[in-house]
This record gives C-alpha cells, sequence and structure tokens, in this order.
C-alpha cells in the first residue's frame, strides 16, 4: 500500500473514530508516602503510546481525587507529577469503561537518592509536533561549560571557530534565549553565547519548520535556549566550581524560592577563559603567482553573568512577572600572522601583529502579565528591551619587505594602524499571545508580535608609521546606523481527531530596513537614509497521523525567510587583512524558503527511530563573493543563486543492558542542489568584474553518536563523536571534520564532581576552499584545542511535597544526557 492509501485510510479511519469510538474515564487518588495525607493540586496528565500528550489535564482536589474525563478507546500512560516529590507514571488501558488507579503514593524528592520508590525516567529527548526538545540540565557536558561548548552536542548542530551555529549543515538558523531573540544578532551572536554558563540552561528546543507563531527568520529554522526556572515549593538551589587544562575557571550560584504567591529565582555566574588558535591561506592564481599566510593567536576573556526573576501570583488566574539577565565581559587577546607573496608590486613578505581588546557588556529585561479564564484558554503579554555593546580596539603593526631590485635591496617598510568600534545596539520586543482550547478537535492561537532594533557603531581608524605618530584617517571613518522594525500578526488553528492531529496558520508581516553610513564629520540628517518597506505572508501546516503498533506519521510545511543582517549591509571597507579588503552591500535582498518535512517514528520498549525525510527551496541565497581588482582581493556579499537542498535525517534511541548502555545515534544525509550563477560588479577601479558558476549537485552526511554509561561506584560516563563530510557552497567547498568529547561524572548525596576532556584528538579544524576567476584560496582556521575540565557541584534545598496550583510540573529526572527519549515504552 504507498502513503497515499495509508493517510487516506488513516484519515477515514480518524472520522470513524472520532463519531462511533467509545470512550471512559480514569479516577485516583494521590497520598503522600510517608505521611498517608491526600495531596491537592497534583498535576496529572494523560499520554497516548507515542509520548503525545492529550488536550486532557487533571489536577486533584483537597482529599487528593482526580478525574480524567472522556477518554478514547486506547493504551495511555497517565503521569502524576508533582514538583518536590518523585513523580510517577502509570500504564493504563480504557475498553468502553471507566478505569480506578486507586491510591498512587508520591515520595518526597529529598529521599530519592536513598529510597527508589518509582523508577521514574526523565524524558530528556522528547519530540513533539513542531519540535524536538533535549533537557540538557543534567547533561554531562553541561558541566563548567558555555551556551556556545553545550550546543555542539546537541544533534545536528555545529558552531565553528567564531562562534556561528548552524543547523542541518545550514548557518540561516534563529537563535533565541527563552523564546526571544534577546539582542542574539549574527554580529553579537558569538560572544554572548560563550559568556552564557551551561550550568543556567534547563533545554534547547530545535524546531526545524516553525509553525506561523514563531518569528520565520532563519531558513533553516530556530534554536531555543530555555534557561532554568526551578519551581520546586520551598528554596532550591545549586553552586559549582570548576578549572580547565588551559588555566581558565568557572564558579556559579543559583537558587530558586516559590511560595503560594511567590516565585523567586536569581543566579550569578563568572567564566575566565583562555585558548589559542591558529589560521593558514594560500591563494594561488593559475599563473603561477600566490599570496600565503600562517597564523597563531591566544585569546583571553572574564565575564559576569547575572539572572533575576519574580513572579507573583496575584489570583488563581493572573499573574505578573518580571525578569532579566546581564553580562558583563572583557577580552584580550593578540596575534601574529606571515604573509608571503610573489604578485608584481606587492610586498614579497608582510609580518602582521595584532593586539586587541575590548568589553561586551548587555542585559535584557522583561515584564509579562498572563491571565488564565481556564487551564484551556489564557492570554499572555510581554514586553522586553535589550542593549548590548562596548568598547572595541585592535591594534595593528606590520613590517614589509619588498623583493631585491638589480641595483640595492629595498629597505622594509613599517605601518602602524589602531581601530575603534563600539558596538551600540538596542531592541524592543512586544508580545500578545493568545490561547484557546475549545476542545480535542479544536485548539485556536493568535498574537502580535513586534520587534524594533538599532544599531549606532561607529568605526575610527588611526595611521602612522609607529603608534605615536599615528594619525587619524578621516577617509576611513564610518558610522554605520541600521534600523530594522518588523511588526507581524499571526493565527493557527489546530486539534486532535482520533488517531489524526492537525495544525495549519498563516503569519503576516510587514518591516522597514532603514540605514545609513556616514562618513567622517557627517551627521544623520546629511546622509539621506537606505529604505526598504516590505511585506509577506508565511503560511505552515501540520500533519500528524498515529497508526497502529507504536507507529506516527508527521508531515509539515513552512515559508521562511533570511533578513540581511547589519554588517552585510553597510558598504565600509575593512582594511584589516592586508590581503583581501571587505565590505558589505546595501542592495541585498531578503532570502525566501519553502520547507517540507515528513517525519516517521516508531518505538518500542527500549528503543525508538525518527526518520525526518525534508525538502528545502530557496531562493536569492547570500553569499560571499570575492574578486581580483589589480593585486588586491575584495570580498563582498550578493545574492548570487537559487538552492535546493533535500535529505534524511535518522535519530535513533537505544536502552541497553537493562538501561546500563544509552545510544543517541544521529545520521543527516543530504542532497545540495545550487544551481547556475552569474553576477557582474562594479569594482572600486570601476571595471565591471563579471563572477559566476556552473550548476553544482553535491551529497554530504554527518553523524554523531552519544553514549551514556552507567557505571559501578555511582560513575556516569558520557562519550560523544561527530563526523561531517565535505560541504558544497556556492562559491567553493568545506572540507571534512571531526573529533570526540568524553566525561565522567561521580555523584554522592548533595555532590557530584565531573570531569570532561573535550576535543581528545585536537582534530577540531574548519578548513574551506574558494573559487574565483583565476584563482582558488584554501584556508584553515583552529581555535582552542584539546582541554581537560573538573567541576564540583553542590545541592542544597528544602522542596515541601505539597505545592499551590500555580506552579508548574516538572519530568521525572534521572542522571545521564538527554539520551532518554519520551515516547519509548517501559
Amino acid at each position: 500500500m504507498n502513503l497515499k492509501s495509508v493517510i487516506l485510510v488513516g484519515l477515514a479511519a480518524a472520522g470513524c473514530w472520532a463519531t462511533a469510538g467509545a470512550k471512559g474515564n480514569i479516577t485516583g487518588t494521590v497520598l503522600n508516602k510517608d505521611s498517608g495525607e491526600p495531596m491537592d493540586y497534583v498535576n496529572v496528565q494523560i499520554f497516548d503510546k507515542n509520548g503525545k500528550p492529550l488536550q486532557i489535564n487533571a489536577v486533584t482536589d483537597e482529599a487528593g481525587h482526580f478525574t480524567l474525563n472522556g477518554i478514547p478507546d486506547g493504551s495511555y500512560s497517565v503521569r502524576i507529577t508533582n514538583v518536590g516529590s518523585v513523580n510517577q507514571e502509570r500504564p493504563v488501558t480504557v475498553s468502553g469503561k471507566d478505569v480506578d488507579l486507586g491510591q498512587v503514593r508520591l515520595a518526597d524528592d529529598a529521599k530519592v537518592l536513598k529510597e527508589v520508590v518509582v523508577e521514574g525516567i526523565r524524558s530528556q529527548m522528547r519530540f513533539e509536533l513542531d519540535k524536538k526538545v533535549f533537557q540538557v540540565d543534567n547533561n554531562i557536558a553541561s558541566a563548567g561549560a558555555s551556551a556556545s561548548e553545550l550546543l555542539e552536542s546537541i544533534p545536528s548542530v555545529e558552531v565553528d571557530q567564531d562562534g556561528a551555529v548552524s543547523l542541518r549543515g545550514n548557518s540561516s538558523v534563529t537563535v533565541w534565549i527563552n523564546g526571544k531573540d534577546s539582542g542574539l544578532t549574527a554580529d553579537t551572536q558569538g560572544s554572548i553565547l560563550e559568556q552564557i554558563p551551561a550550568e543556567t540552561i534547563d533545554k534547547i528546543e530545535v524546531i526545524t519548520n516553525p509553525s506561523a507563531k514563531y518569528n520565520p527568520e532563519g531558513t533553516a529554522g530556530i534554536i531555543n535556549i530555555v534557561l532554568k526556572k526551578n519551581t520546586r515549593a520551598g528554596y532550591y538551589g545549586s553552586a559549582e566550581l570548576g578549572a580547565n587544562s588551559r588555566g581558565g575557571g568557572n564558579a556559579s550560584v543559583n537558587i530558586n524560592f516559590n511560595s503560594a504567591k511567590w516565585d523567586l529565582f536569581g543566579s550569578v555566574g563568572f567564566r575566565m577563559r583562555h585558548n589559542k588558535g591558529g589560521s593558514l591561506m594560500n591563494r594561488d592564481f593559475d599563473n603561477g603567482e600566490y599570496v600565503h599566510s600562517i597564523g597563531s593567536s591566544r585569546n583571553h576573556g572574564n565575564n559576569l553573568f547575572v539572572r533575576l526573576g519574580a513572579t507573583y501570583h496575584l489570583t488563581d488566574r493572573d499573574d505578573f512577572s518580571l525578569s532579566g539577565f546581564g553580562m558583563f565581559g572583557h577580552r584580550w587577546g593578540h596575534s601574529e600572522t606571515n604573509y608571503t607573496s610573489t604578485m608584481p608590486g606587492q610586498w614579497a613578505t608582510d609580518l602582521q601583529y595584532s593586539r586587541n581588546k575590548g568589553d561586551m557588556n548587555g542585559a535584557h529585561g522583561e515584564f509579562g502579565y498572563v491571565h488564565r479564564w481556564s487551564d484551556d484558554h489564557k492570554i499572555e503579554a510581554s514586553v522586553s528591551f535589550n542593549h548590548w555593546g562596548g568598547p572595541s580596539h585592535n591594534y595593528y603593526s606590520e613590517e614589509e619587505h619588498y623583493a631585491a631590485t638589480e641595483t640595492e635591496p629595498e629597505p622594509p617598510s613599517t605601518t602602524y594602524r589602531e581601530t575603534s568600534m563600539p558596538v551600540n545596539n538596542n531592541g524592543w520586543e512586544a508580545k500578545i499571545d493568545y490561547t484557546n482550547v475549545f476542545n480535542q478537535y479544536l485548539k485556536l492561537e493568535a498574537g502580535f508580535n513586534g520587534n524594533y532594533s538599532r544599531e549606532n557603531t561607529p568605526t575610527t581608524t588611526w595611521r602612522g608609521t609607529t603608534q605615536e605618530s599615528a594619525e587619524l584617517v578621516e577617509n576611513l571613518y564610518n558610522r554605520f546606523i541600521y534600523n530594522n522594525n518588523i511588526s507581524a500578526l499571526y493565527f493557527t488553528l489546530g486539534g486532535r481527531a482520533g488517531i489524526f492531529s492537525y495544525s495549519a496558520g498563516l503569519r503576516a508581516e510587514a518591516w522597514q530596513i532603514n540605514t545609513r553610513s556616514l562618513e567622517f564629520g557627517q551627521s544623520e540628517s546629511d546622509v539621506t537614509p537606505y529604505k526598504k518597506n516590505k511585506f509577506s505572508l508565511f503560511p505552515s501546516v501540520y500533519m500528524s497521523l498515529s497508526l497502529p503498533h507504536d507507529n506516527e506519521l508527521q508531515l509539515n510545511y513552512t515559508r521562511r525567510i533570511r533578513r540581511p543582517w547589519g554588517g552585510q549591509l553597510n558598504s565600509f571597507r575593512d582594511i584589516s587583512d592586508p590581503t583581501s579588503i571587505s565590505y558589505g552591500n546595501p542592495q541585498l535582498e531578503p532570502q525566501y524558503s519553502n520547507s517540507f518535512e515528513l517525519n516517521y517514528l516508531k518505538s518500542w520498549t527500549n528503543h525508538m527511530i525518527s526518520v525526518s525525510a525534508y525538502m528545502r527551496q530557496a531562493s536569492n541565497i547570500t553569499n560571499r563573493v570575492s574578486f581580483m581588482d589589480g593585486d588586491i582581493m575584495y570580498s563582498t556579499w550578493a545574492n548570487v543563486s537559487s538552492q535546493i537542498n533535500s535529505g534524511v535525517e535518522i535519530v535513533a534511541k537505544n536502552s541497553l543492558f537493562r538501561r546500563v548502555l544509552d545510544l543517541t545515534t544521529t545520521v543527516n544525509l543530504y542532497q545540495n542542489h545550487i544551481s547556475a550563477w552569474d553576477l557582474t560588479m562594479r569594482a572600486p577601479s570601476g571595471q565591471n568584474v563579471t563572477m559566476g558558476r556552473g550548476a553544482q549537485n553535491s551529497f554530504a552526511w554527518d553523524a554523531r553518536m552519544m553514549a551514556n554509561v552507567r557505571l559501578p561506584w555511582g560513575l556516569s560516563l558520557q562519550v560523544t563523536g561527530r563526523y561531517n563530510s565535505e560541504h558544497k557552497e556556492a562559491t567553493g567547498s568545506r572540507a571534512a571534520g571531526w573529533s570526540v568529547d568524553a566525561g565522567l561524572r561521580k555523584a554522592f548525596g548533595n555532590w557530584s564532581i565531573s570531569l570532561n576532556a573535550r576535543d581528545i584528538f585536537d582534530s577540531r579544524k574548519w578548513k574551506s576552499t574558494i573559487y574565483g576567476n583565476g584563482y582558488s584560496q584554501y584556508s584553515e582556521n583552529w581555535r582552542g584545542g584539546r582541554t581537560f575540565r573538573i567541576t564540583v557541584k553542590y545541592t542544597f534545598g528544602n522542596m515541601k511535597s505539597k505545592r499551590s496550583s500555580d506552579m508548574e510540573s516538572e519530568p521525572i529526572e534521572d542522571g545521564s544526557g538527554y539520551g532518554n527519549m519520551e515516547g519509548m515504552g517501559e
């Protein structure tokens, strides 16, 4: 039977089931294991065999009783969760009559290490209709790490040496913090993620095909970093202290306090980092001439990360919240690069020594309000402000040697250059989200989302033969002002009818880009702004079919966009590299994509497999292009081509030897087609330069395996290996790469100690090749290298078994990484 027939049969079965299926009620009573007293305000949820929640839930009353009404015939799992208690799950089968679970006794969480009442397995990796969720708070790799390093442990996610994030081999990905961009732009993303302690992160959501509810920015999807906010009754916290083999270290403290009226949390973390890196570049021309370079660098940094937040439960229906986080970071470093050249009229060797220092300070503040008419009917509103910026200074000294003439050798030429570029980014975001679950067949979501950002970054350059003689160079001054205002309305309709689930939505966005590039002595009123006003619609469709024997099919479609960011639009010329001058292109157009995914899920008792077939068609691909003008290479951005990317992503989870060994394996196989393109640009000399390449078809793949092993004596071992094959791009290719990380944890009481080894074989390098008219260029970059880290953690608290109805439930915990997957049977 083909797929179309299966879907049609499934839809017909869904209709029959929805009209004729029998239903029953599930009842029970929740008691405290030690005291035997009834427990009120305990959450009771029901999940199907694939781990998906039904739109039916209950809360226990004063006598501890609960009732789940109108449950269709079938096999389910009832999850009973209470913050401060060891949560439980009970399998249940409904067959046309009511089911009584009897008494369910919950043990206090404080005793879970001494008395295992329920073998609860925390869902460290779970699939939802539109996203994959990775619970990372217990991941061994998070001990003493940064957010950037933790992201590298997530399947299909890559982070390069500059901190740029990519998903499924595509760098057009949006990164959020707590569901908001929080000021993370392509310019600031790397430095901000490097300052966030992994200890503060609760989970990471990977949304490869986001619905119309979400911002459509990023053709590859969205990665949402969710910071910790414990809601255990009473108080709870942890402290962490670590050091690494490169002289770096970290220290952090987190604390939460919750009562019937207040939820309070706070954390402070300090990170000190030191690393070394290097680079190699070989630019070879068809006529035998070349420009080569090799360099080394050392970089250092200190930063302080602070989070504070409070939620006040005014009534059972109304919550007010105020939260924020701030970073205060300082960095410094130096590098040395040797250039050699055989280009006519150019130096034969150039030794460049550079120093850099700067600050990255910022803050994000948010005020929110929630009103609930019921558990399934609510409205949420929030407004947030973020600021990121700080001074940035770079100092360059060069010693150029020219080839000797027939009469006498050329004396060396020395130059000194200094640049100052203080970053100044500000942004506002406003959100209103309305949700109403009318019944299991119909759920409505609608809302407004506004993002309004402004960048104002001046660049000043001084030049001379020495630092003392350096003078301001007026024609190298630039002040770039970039305003990006986006307003959006959206709605989605979804629901479930028997074995069929659906969600469809539409998002309408209007945005205005306004840029100015000012020269020395100019004010904003002196320069006519470059403006673009755009409007576009972004539809999304999701369908899911639950088939017999724990099989599930999901089909979805979304339309997305990648807007040019500030640095890509700034026409100012950067001369920091003596062999290449780079600048932006204010004429860049947005890149649009249409994305389709078909997902298949199958689960067994100790195994699970997910197969996702996807196709992404993108137009107006934005790529960096390079060309020669005389003996100087120029590099800029352009819309060069269209692209079709299709592939299969396989995620397998296997629990072996009675869950002593958990294996999570991800394999991504994809075919990339880049259409032929040609482009004519006007060079600085006034000549027209034509560039282009023929159509390209390439196959690439990447694989990642994480093994979590429970060893004797309370030890846990985690080993992660990665491999990425060669990847073709519009202007060249990226070479294959691999790495291996490992971690060991020992827990004893409230204490734990972790030992991590990052990049064990010192293999993390980024290698690429680009092709131009009459030349090719091969580059290597590396940073960090093999690093060992030791971290000690202490947890404390006074959690209560009873809580208010306002508090959120927590999943069941274990001590592994994100290896356990919701939907796997017991």
